[in-house]
């Protein structure tokens, strides 16, 4: 923090990052050639004391040898984000307890970003490939929108994590989680933990044929 100033809508903390050689925003490599320097720029923080708190830096563009030209990556956010990675990281958490709008009107953001936010939060808190290692997985759907729409969700029961989500409830929305692992993986499921749909039933045995269907 370099120094702190008052405005009409809260408190804003010029920052600076305290490595001298950037990162690249894009691959995240370490670049000494700068191009330039952008205008001032923030980014929203937790609010302090009641008051919105904006963290505040001029973003320095690099030249990198595998990006081009790119802002540098700043520590505090995530790149192409207005949001602090701890509000972004805030709102995943609340977002887990409450509906979109409770949060909206909690944080004092639109409705719409608190969406794109937790898009980025799940992103970066995902393993690289969900779908490796599977071998005992369940199946079932979920009604939404006062049971007018369904999304068909599959867990592993190893880790007990959701691994894959589609809105649908037939046969070929579950085939589409199939086609997305792969013959080979699929040849490796022992067990399908699963209700009586004929349309899930199909399916597995389509395409798990070496599964068991409990």
């Amino acid at each position: 923090v370099t120094s702190v100033e008052f405005t009409p809508s809260g408190l804003v903390c010029n920052v600076e990052p305290t490595t001298e050689i950037p990162r690249c925003g894009g691959c995240g490599c370490k670049v000494r050639q700068l191009y330039d320097r952008r205008k001032p720029r923030r980014w929203r923080h937790l609010d302090l004391a009641g008051m919105s708190l904006h963290l505040q830096y001029s973003p320095r563009r690099i030249r990198c040898a595998r990006c081009g030209v790119t802002t540098e990556m700043v520590p505090w956010a995530a790149p192409m984000s207005w949001f602090t990675n701890a509000f972004e990281q805030t709102v995943g958490y609340i977002a887990q307890q409450a509906s979109k709008t409770v949060v909206s009107t909690m944080m004092r953001v639109a409705w719409a970003t608190v969406g794109a936010i937790i898009g980025r939060v799940v992103e970066g808190l995902l393993p690289g490939d969900r779908l490796d290692g599977l071998t005992h997985i369940g199946v079932d759907e979920l009604s939404y929108r006062k049971h007018h729409k369904y999304v068909t969700i599959v867990i592993d029961h190893v880790t007990g994590r959701v691994v894959w989500a589609r809105e649908g409830k037939n046969a070929d929305t579950l085939k589409a989680f199939f086609e997305e692992l792969g013959s080979q993986r699929a040849e490796l499921i022992e067990a399908v933990t699963i209700d009586m749909s004929q349309a899930y039933i199909s399916a597995v045995r389509e395409s798990a044929k070496n599964a068991r269907i409990i």
